[in-house]
């Protein structure tokens, strides 16, 4: 039994498809969310904001943003497990534990972005809203959180093999998130647009998982390595040539 064919490397790719796919369908969900609530910062650190602007929708949409919390709960869980699974394509032990531990050093910081938000929130929903929100506080759990993104996203694009096209395509979409990201920090205001390149990067990342899942399926021959074997992890196999 070659390494792709393994038992632990088949969970490990059905649930990084599983969590590419929920991941992609959150990401999805967000723009949904913020057209229905118009006019409202559901996630008010994705860009800068008044104190009274910050503050305006955890004391008079309390509800709405823990709608929004509840979904981004899921997003930080998928996108973690995601990237968690994405050490399995990569070609270097070291480039992928690195990225696997910034992405987790991510979500970590997202949760208690979230956390504080949402006791915020649902403090406001209660009738009893607490006199003042941290915003500088979290400000700089966002920034952290941007800045560790960037870093496991980064050294993600530069571990993977390209020996497919979905592989490529996965590279240059986490190198389009990378320079989004550098540029939202010089212009807020465009910050938000991170969001295309992660819609797109898990969606590849889905379809390399997919692929790597029928190439491995009983009765099938076994699939010619579409990358390098890895030195800590499977042959990259069964994605698209």
């Amino acid at each position: 039994m070659s390494a792709s064919d393994s038992p632990d490397t088949r969970v490990l790719d059905r649930a990084g498809l599983l969590a590419a796919l929920a991941t992609f369908a959150c990401a999805v969900a967000f723009p949904v969310l913020t057209a229905v609530h118009s006019g409202v910062h559901l996630q008010p650190t994705d860009v800068p904001l008044s104190s009274a602007e910050f503050a305006a929708p955890l004391h008079d949409r309390p509800e709405a943003v823990l709608l929004w919390m509840g979904f981004d709960a899921l997003f930080v869980l998928a996108y973690v497990i995601t990237f968690t699974a994405a050490r399995g394509l990569t070609a270097s032990r070291v480039l992928g534990n690195l990225s696997m531990g910034a992405m987790i050093v991510t979500g970590a910081l997202d949760m208690v972005e979230n956390a504080v938000l949402a006791v915020h929130a649902a403090q406001a929903a209660a009738g009893e809203p607490f006199a003042s929100v941290p915003a500088a506080a979290l400000y700089t759990v966002a920034q952290l959180k941007g800045a560790a993104a960037t870093a496991g996203i980064g050294l993600l694009a530069l571990a993977l093999p390209t020996g497919t096209r979905l592989l490529r395509a996965a590279v240059a979409a986490a190198a389009a998130f990378v320079a989004v990201t550098v540029v939202g920090v010089a212009v807020p205001a465009l910050a938000p647009l991170e969001a295309l390149p992660i819609l797109l990067l898990t969606g590849l990342l889905a379809a390399v998982f997919a692929g790597r899942l029928r190439a491995a399926a009983p009765g099938r021959g076994p699939a010619a390595p579409a990358g390098p074997a890895l030195p800590g992890g499977a042959a990259v196999a069964g994605a698209a040539g």
